[in-house]
Protein backbone atom coordinates (compact mmCIF):
# COMPACT_ATOMS: atom_id res chain seq x y z
CA UNK A 1 0.00 0.00 0.00
CA UNK A 2 3.04 2.28 0.05
CA UNK A 3 2.41 5.62 -1.80
CA UNK A 4 -0.78 4.15 -2.75
CA UNK A 5 -3.55 7.25 -2.72
CA UNK A 6 -7.60 6.48 -3.15
CA UNK A 7 -8.86 9.73 -3.68
CA UNK A 8 -10.15 9.55 -7.12
CA UNK A 9 -11.55 12.37 -9.10
CA UNK A 10 -15.02 14.25 -9.90
CA UNK A 11 -16.07 15.12 -13.60
CA UNK A 12 -18.58 18.04 -13.63
CA UNK A 13 -20.83 18.86 -17.14
CA UNK A 14 -22.49 21.74 -17.26
CA UNK A 15 -25.45 21.69 -19.96
CA UNK A 16 -26.42 25.11 -21.07
CA UNK A 17 -29.59 25.73 -23.23
CA UNK A 18 -29.79 29.72 -24.49
CA UNK A 19 -27.39 30.70 -21.98
CA UNK A 20 -29.29 28.96 -18.81
CA UNK A 21 -27.39 26.33 -16.69
CA UNK A 22 -30.28 23.91 -17.29
CA UNK A 23 -28.38 20.29 -16.11
CA UNK A 24 -25.15 19.63 -14.09
CA UNK A 25 -23.77 15.76 -15.04
CA UNK A 26 -21.57 14.74 -12.03
CA UNK A 27 -19.39 11.18 -12.55
CA UNK A 28 -18.05 10.80 -9.30
CA UNK A 29 -14.96 8.92 -10.00
CA UNK A 30 -13.84 8.20 -6.10
CA UNK A 31 -13.47 4.96 -5.42
CA UNK A 32 -15.42 4.32 -2.28
CA UNK A 33 -14.71 0.82 -1.87
CA UNK A 34 -10.96 1.47 -1.46
CA UNK A 35 -11.37 0.83 1.92
CA UNK A 36 -11.94 -2.76 1.47
CA UNK A 37 -8.42 -3.51 1.71
CA UNK A 38 -8.24 -2.47 5.18
CA UNK A 39 -10.16 -5.93 6.00
CA UNK A 40 -8.26 -8.34 7.48
CA UNK A 41 -5.82 -5.81 9.06
CA UNK A 42 -4.56 -5.88 12.63
CA UNK A 43 -6.71 -2.65 14.35
CA UNK A 44 -3.67 -1.31 15.65
CA UNK A 45 -2.14 -0.72 12.43
CA UNK A 46 -5.84 0.82 10.89
CA UNK A 47 -4.92 3.95 11.08
CA UNK A 48 -1.19 4.69 9.55
CA UNK A 49 -3.01 2.82 7.01
CA UNK A 50 -5.91 4.93 6.61
CA UNK A 51 -4.02 8.11 6.56
CA UNK A 52 -1.39 6.78 3.74
CA UNK A 53 -4.41 5.67 1.21
CA UNK A 54 -5.61 9.36 1.55
CA UNK A 55 -3.13 12.20 0.99
CA UNK A 56 -5.91 15.11 1.36
CA UNK A 57 -6.51 15.61 4.79
CA UNK A 58 -4.76 13.04 6.54
CA UNK A 59 -4.20 14.40 9.47
CA UNK A 60 -8.29 14.12 9.99
CA UNK A 61 -8.22 10.86 8.50
CA UNK A 62 -5.43 9.40 11.18
CA UNK A 63 -7.48 11.29 14.07
CA UNK A 64 -10.88 9.47 12.78
CA UNK A 65 -9.54 6.05 11.84
CA UNK A 66 -7.70 5.85 15.61
CA UNK A 67 -10.85 7.42 17.34
CA UNK A 68 -13.12 4.63 15.91
CA UNK A 69 -10.42 1.66 17.13
CA UNK A 70 -10.93 3.56 20.03
CA UNK A 71 -14.17 3.20 20.39
CA UNK A 72 -14.46 0.13 19.24
CA UNK A 73 -13.02 -1.03 22.14
CA UNK A 74 -14.50 1.43 24.52
CA UNK A 75 -11.72 3.06 25.73
CA UNK A 76 -11.25 7.27 24.58
CA UNK A 77 -7.55 8.68 24.35
CA UNK A 78 -7.00 10.82 27.37
CA UNK A 79 -7.82 14.46 27.31
CA UNK A 80 -4.19 15.85 26.75
CA UNK A 81 -3.77 13.56 23.28
CA UNK A 82 -7.65 14.95 22.42
CA UNK A 83 -6.05 18.62 22.85
CA UNK A 84 -2.51 17.48 20.63
CA UNK A 85 -5.13 16.25 18.26
CA UNK A 86 -7.25 19.02 18.05
CA UNK A 87 -4.24 21.34 17.53
CA UNK A 88 -3.13 18.97 14.56
CA UNK A 89 -6.72 18.87 13.16
CA UNK A 90 -6.72 22.94 13.18
CA UNK A 91 -3.43 23.13 11.49
CA UNK A 92 -4.61 21.01 8.51
CA UNK A 93 -7.71 23.06 8.55
CA UNK A 94 -5.37 26.78 8.27
CA UNK A 95 -3.38 25.05 5.73
CA UNK A 96 -6.07 24.03 3.39
CA UNK A 97 -8.34 27.25 3.98
CA UNK A 98 -5.07 28.85 3.21
CA UNK A 99 -4.00 27.35 0.52
CA UNK A 100 -7.44 27.77 -1.40
CA UNK A 101 -7.36 31.80 -0.51
CA UNK A 102 -3.63 31.77 -1.53
CA UNK A 103 -3.23 29.63 -4.38
CA UNK A 104 -7.05 28.68 -5.89
CA UNK A 105 -8.62 32.04 -5.75
CA UNK A 106 -5.51 34.11 -7.13
CA UNK A 107 -5.81 31.96 -10.09
CA UNK A 108 -9.63 32.69 -10.44
CA UNK A 109 -8.51 35.57 -11.04
CA UNK A 110 -6.20 34.75 -14.00
CA UNK A 111 -3.20 35.75 -11.19
CA UNK A 112 -0.69 33.90 -10.45
CA UNK A 113 -0.75 31.82 -7.22
CA UNK A 114 1.35 32.81 -4.17
CA UNK A 115 3.50 30.01 -4.43
CA UNK A 116 5.99 31.58 -1.76
CA UNK A 117 3.44 31.65 1.00
CA UNK A 118 1.98 28.30 0.29
CA UNK A 119 5.42 26.98 0.43
CA UNK A 120 5.66 28.61 3.78
CA UNK A 121 2.76 27.40 5.22
CA UNK A 122 3.11 23.93 4.39
CA UNK A 123 6.88 24.20 6.18
CA UNK A 124 5.44 25.07 9.47
CA UNK A 125 1.85 23.14 8.85
CA UNK A 126 2.58 20.12 7.06
CA UNK A 127 4.99 18.23 9.48
CA UNK A 128 3.44 19.99 12.52
CA UNK A 129 3.29 16.55 14.26
CA UNK A 130 6.78 16.08 14.45
CA UNK A 131 6.88 19.25 17.22
CA UNK A 132 4.45 17.16 19.49
CA UNK A 133 4.94 13.70 18.76
CA UNK A 134 8.75 13.28 18.22
CA UNK A 135 8.56 9.38 17.89
CA UNK A 136 5.95 10.29 15.41
CA UNK A 137 3.12 7.96 16.90
CA UNK A 138 0.49 10.51 16.59
CA UNK A 139 -1.95 8.56 15.17
CA UNK A 140 -1.39 5.30 17.70
CA UNK A 141 -4.94 4.39 19.06
CA UNK A 142 -4.80 5.38 22.55
CA UNK A 143 -2.36 7.76 21.70
CA UNK A 144 1.12 8.22 21.37
CA UNK A 145 4.06 9.86 23.13
CA UNK A 146 3.28 13.90 23.54
CA UNK A 147 5.96 15.88 24.17
CA UNK A 148 5.30 19.04 22.66
CA UNK A 149 8.17 21.66 21.85
CA UNK A 150 6.47 24.72 23.04
CA UNK A 151 8.50 27.28 21.56
CA UNK A 152 8.64 25.36 18.25
CA UNK A 153 5.39 25.53 17.91
CA UNK A 154 4.73 28.85 18.68
CA UNK A 155 7.33 29.94 16.41
CA UNK A 156 5.34 27.84 13.48
CA UNK A 157 2.26 29.99 14.57
CA UNK A 158 4.23 33.02 14.48
CA UNK A 159 5.25 32.54 10.60
CA UNK A 160 1.55 31.00 9.66
CA UNK A 161 -0.08 34.78 11.54
CA UNK A 162 2.46 36.88 9.29
CA UNK A 163 1.94 34.83 5.91
CA UNK A 164 -1.86 35.25 6.87
CA UNK A 165 -2.08 39.13 7.45
CA UNK A 166 0.28 39.31 4.50
CA UNK A 167 -0.85 37.35 1.85
CA UNK A 168 -4.94 36.89 2.89
CA UNK A 169 -5.87 39.83 5.01
CA UNK A 170 -3.43 42.39 4.15
CA UNK A 171 -3.78 44.40 7.54
CA UNK A 172 -7.54 44.01 7.50
CA UNK A 173 -9.32 44.39 10.89
CA UNK A 174 -12.22 42.06 10.06
CA UNK A 175 -14.79 40.59 8.18
CA UNK A 176 -18.08 42.89 10.02
CA UNK A 177 -20.09 45.54 8.26
CA UNK A 178 -18.21 47.57 6.24
CA UNK A 179 -14.86 46.15 7.40
CA UNK A 180 -15.35 43.34 4.70
CA UNK A 181 -16.46 45.71 2.68
CA UNK A 182 -13.52 48.42 2.57
CA UNK A 183 -10.96 45.33 2.76
CA UNK A 184 -12.16 44.27 -0.68
CA UNK A 185 -12.29 47.67 -2.35
CA UNK A 186 -8.68 48.28 -1.35
CA UNK A 187 -7.81 44.78 -3.17
CA UNK A 188 -4.40 44.58 -1.53
CA UNK A 189 -4.62 40.49 -1.94
CA UNK A 190 -6.10 38.13 -4.39
CA UNK A 191 -8.60 37.05 -1.39
CA UNK A 192 -10.38 41.04 -1.64
CA UNK A 193 -9.97 41.34 -5.13
CA UNK A 194 -11.86 37.78 -5.39
CA UNK A 195 -14.58 39.22 -3.05
CA UNK A 196 -14.23 42.63 -5.03
CA UNK A 197 -14.95 41.20 -8.51
CA UNK A 198 -17.82 39.11 -7.03
CA UNK A 199 -19.36 42.28 -5.70
CA UNK A 200 -18.92 44.19 -9.31
CA UNK A 201 -20.31 40.69 -10.97
CA UNK A 202 -23.83 40.95 -8.54
CA UNK A 203 -22.16 37.08 -8.24
CA UNK A 204 -22.15 37.14 -4.58
CA UNK A 205 -25.32 35.02 -4.32
CA UNK A 206 -24.03 32.64 -7.23
CA UNK A 207 -24.55 28.87 -6.31
CA UNK A 208 -26.95 29.92 -3.54
CA UNK A 209 -29.36 26.89 -2.97
CA UNK A 210 -31.77 25.03 -0.97
CA UNK A 211 -29.31 22.06 0.54
CA UNK A 212 -29.31 22.90 3.98
CA UNK A 213 -26.53 22.80 6.00
CA UNK A 214 -25.91 19.18 8.09
CA UNK A 215 -26.81 18.89 11.05
CA UNK A 216 -25.44 17.63 14.23
CA UNK A 217 -26.44 13.56 13.62
CA UNK A 218 -27.47 11.19 16.64
CA UNK A 219 -24.32 8.63 16.29
CA UNK A 220 -26.14 5.69 17.15
CA UNK A 221 -28.59 6.49 14.62
CA UNK A 222 -25.64 7.26 11.98
CA UNK A 223 -24.16 3.96 13.36
CA UNK A 224 -27.22 1.95 12.34
CA UNK A 225 -27.54 3.65 8.76
CA UNK A 226 -23.83 2.59 8.15
CA UNK A 227 -24.01 -0.75 9.54
CA UNK A 228 -27.61 -1.65 7.37
CA UNK A 229 -25.31 0.13 3.94
CA UNK A 230 -24.55 -3.06 2.59
CA UNK A 231 -24.48 -1.86 -0.79
CA UNK A 232 -22.43 1.30 -0.19
CA UNK A 233 -25.52 3.03 -1.08
CA UNK A 234 -25.78 5.62 1.65
CA UNK A 235 -21.69 6.34 1.84
CA UNK A 236 -22.21 7.39 -2.00
CA UNK A 237 -25.43 9.53 -2.23
CA UNK A 238 -25.54 10.35 1.37
CA UNK A 239 -28.92 12.01 3.07
CA UNK A 240 -30.25 12.36 6.44
CA UNK A 241 -34.07 11.76 7.08
CA UNK A 242 -34.66 12.37 3.02
CA UNK A 243 -32.88 15.25 2.83
CA UNK A 244 -29.92 16.54 1.41
CA UNK A 245 -27.54 18.88 3.16
CA UNK A 246 -24.08 20.78 2.68
CA UNK A 247 -21.02 20.45 4.72
CA UNK A 248 -17.59 22.40 5.77
CA UNK A 249 -17.27 26.14 6.65
CA UNK A 250 -20.47 27.66 5.77
CA UNK A 251 -21.96 24.82 7.91
CA UNK A 252 -20.14 25.61 11.09
CA UNK A 253 -19.58 29.16 10.90
CA UNK A 254 -23.06 30.16 9.91
CA UNK A 255 -24.13 31.64 13.19
CA UNK A 256 -21.07 33.60 13.02
CA UNK A 257 -21.85 37.51 12.55
CA UNK A 258 -20.21 37.91 9.13
CA UNK A 259 -21.15 34.79 8.18
CA UNK A 260 -24.63 35.50 9.17
CA UNK A 261 -24.33 39.16 7.64
CA UNK A 262 -23.57 37.14 3.97
CA UNK A 263 -26.59 35.12 4.16
CA UNK A 264 -29.33 37.53 4.85
CA UNK A 265 -28.18 39.45 1.70
CA UNK A 266 -27.30 37.24 -0.58
CA UNK A 267 -28.17 34.07 0.40
CA UNK A 268 -25.59 30.67 0.59
CA UNK A 269 -23.77 31.31 -2.10
CA UNK A 270 -20.14 32.23 -3.05
CA UNK A 271 -20.31 35.32 -1.18
CA UNK A 272 -21.33 33.25 2.29
CA UNK A 273 -19.22 30.15 1.71
CA UNK A 274 -15.88 32.11 1.37
CA UNK A 275 -16.67 34.56 4.56
CA UNK A 276 -17.07 31.42 6.13
CA UNK A 277 -13.66 30.06 5.25
CA UNK A 278 -11.90 33.23 6.08
CA UNK A 279 -13.57 33.67 9.31
CA UNK A 280 -12.92 29.86 10.30
CA UNK A 281 -9.54 30.69 9.30
CA UNK A 282 -8.90 32.96 11.75
CA UNK A 283 -10.78 31.29 14.92
CA UNK A 284 -8.90 28.05 13.74
CA UNK A 285 -5.59 29.61 14.23
CA UNK A 286 -6.67 31.70 17.03
CA UNK A 287 -7.40 28.37 18.84
CA UNK A 288 -4.17 26.88 18.03
CA UNK A 289 -2.47 29.79 19.76
CA UNK A 290 -4.82 28.86 22.62
CA UNK A 291 -4.36 25.43 22.91
CA UNK A 292 -0.53 26.11 23.51
CA UNK A 293 -1.10 27.15 27.00
CA UNK A 294 -2.89 23.41 27.79
CA UNK A 295 -0.23 21.23 25.76
CA UNK A 296 1.77 18.79 27.85
CA UNK A 297 3.89 15.64 28.05
CA UNK A 298 1.81 12.80 28.06
CA UNK A 299 2.69 8.56 27.98
CA UNK A 300 -0.76 7.25 25.84
CA UNK A 301 -1.92 4.12 26.64
CA UNK A 302 -2.60 2.18 23.09
CA UNK A 303 -5.06 0.33 22.44
CA UNK A 304 -6.23 -2.72 20.59
CA UNK A 305 -9.37 -3.78 20.28
CA UNK A 306 -10.26 -7.44 20.37
CA UNK A 307 -14.17 -7.13 19.47
CA UNK A 308 -16.29 -4.54 18.80
CA UNK A 309 -17.71 -1.57 16.48
CA UNK A 310 -16.63 2.09 16.74
CA UNK A 311 -17.78 5.16 15.27
CA UNK A 312 -15.96 8.52 14.36
CA UNK A 313 -16.82 11.74 13.66
CA UNK A 314 -14.42 14.71 13.10
CA UNK A 315 -15.21 17.86 11.53
CA UNK A 316 -11.86 17.99 9.02
CA UNK A 317 -11.32 20.69 7.27
CA UNK A 318 -13.92 20.58 4.18
CA UNK A 319 -16.43 19.23 6.28
CA UNK A 320 -17.98 16.50 8.34
CA UNK A 321 -16.07 13.08 8.15
CA UNK A 322 -17.31 9.62 9.38
CA UNK A 323 -15.09 6.50 9.99
CA UNK A 324 -17.13 3.58 11.45
CA UNK A 325 -15.11 0.04 11.92
CA UNK A 326 -16.21 -3.50 12.70
CA UNK A 327 -13.08 -5.28 14.42
CA UNK A 328 -13.37 -8.93 15.17
CA UNK A 329 -10.76 -11.28 16.74
CA UNK A 330 -8.28 -7.74 16.92
CA UNK A 331 -8.54 -7.79 13.35
CA UNK A 332 -10.75 -5.37 11.16
CA UNK A 333 -13.69 -6.81 9.67
CA UNK A 334 -15.33 -3.84 7.42
CA UNK A 335 -14.06 -0.51 7.11
CA UNK A 336 -16.28 2.67 6.01
CA UNK A 337 -15.62 5.85 5.47
CA UNK A 338 -18.09 8.42 4.65
CA UNK A 339 -16.49 11.63 3.64
CA UNK A 340 -17.52 15.38 2.66
CA UNK A 341 -17.20 15.17 -0.99
CA UNK A 342 -20.07 12.81 -1.31
CA UNK A 343 -22.74 15.20 0.58
CA UNK A 344 -21.86 18.63 -1.29
CA UNK A 345 -21.46 16.57 -5.06
CA UNK A 346 -24.06 13.80 -5.17
CA UNK A 347 -25.95 15.01 -8.07
CA UNK A 348 -28.34 16.78 -6.70
CA UNK A 349 -26.27 18.03 -4.25
CA UNK A 350 -25.58 21.59 -3.45
CA UNK A 351 -23.19 21.99 -6.69
CA UNK A 352 -26.03 21.16 -9.00
CA UNK A 353 -28.50 23.26 -7.00
CA UNK A 354 -26.49 26.21 -6.75
CA UNK A 355 -25.69 26.23 -10.82
CA UNK A 356 -29.03 24.85 -12.21
CA UNK A 357 -31.09 27.81 -13.59
CA UNK A 358 -28.47 30.07 -13.04
CA UNK A 359 -27.30 32.52 -16.25
CA UNK A 360 -23.63 31.22 -17.73
CA UNK A 361 -22.84 34.43 -18.43
CA UNK A 362 -20.07 35.39 -20.78
CA UNK A 363 -18.24 32.49 -19.16
CA UNK A 364 -20.30 30.10 -17.51
CA UNK A 365 -17.27 27.51 -17.29
CA UNK A 366 -15.71 30.25 -14.78
CA UNK A 367 -18.93 30.67 -12.91
CA UNK A 368 -19.06 27.29 -11.56
CA UNK A 369 -15.20 26.95 -10.32
CA UNK A 370 -16.31 30.13 -8.69
CA UNK A 371 -18.60 27.24 -6.64
CA UNK A 372 -16.74 23.82 -7.00
CA UNK A 373 -13.78 25.76 -5.52
CA UNK A 374 -15.81 27.05 -2.74
CA UNK A 375 -17.64 23.80 -2.00
CA UNK A 376 -13.78 22.58 -1.98
CA UNK A 377 -14.15 18.99 -3.00
CA UNK A 378 -11.51 15.86 -1.19
CA UNK A 379 -10.47 15.68 -5.08
CA UNK A 380 -9.46 16.89 -8.45
CA UNK A 381 -11.98 17.72 -10.64
CA UNK A 382 -12.79 18.26 -14.03
CA UNK A 383 -15.42 20.35 -15.45
CA UNK A 384 -16.73 20.96 -19.24
CA UNK A 385 -19.46 23.01 -20.65
CA UNK A 386 -22.18 21.57 -23.34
Amino acid sequence: MTGWAAEGSIDIELILTTGMITEVRITNRRPLGATAVLAGRPAAEVPELVSRLFSVCRIAQGIAAARAMEAACGKPADAAQETARQVLLLGETVLEHATRAVFDWPMLLGEAPAAGEVKALRGALTNLHRVLYPDGDWMCPGGGRLAPDLQALAERLATVGAVLDRAVFGGASGFDGPERDDWARQGRTAAARLFARLAAGGLEGFGASEAAPLPVLSAPALNARMAADRDGSFLALPEWTGTVHHTGPLARQADSRAVARALAEHGCGVLAHGTARLVELVLSLREMRDFCGTLCEHDGVPTAPAEGCGLAIVEAARGRLVHRAEVQEGNVTRYQILAPTEWNFRPDGALARGLIGRPGGDDPAWRARLLVTALDPCVAFSLRVS
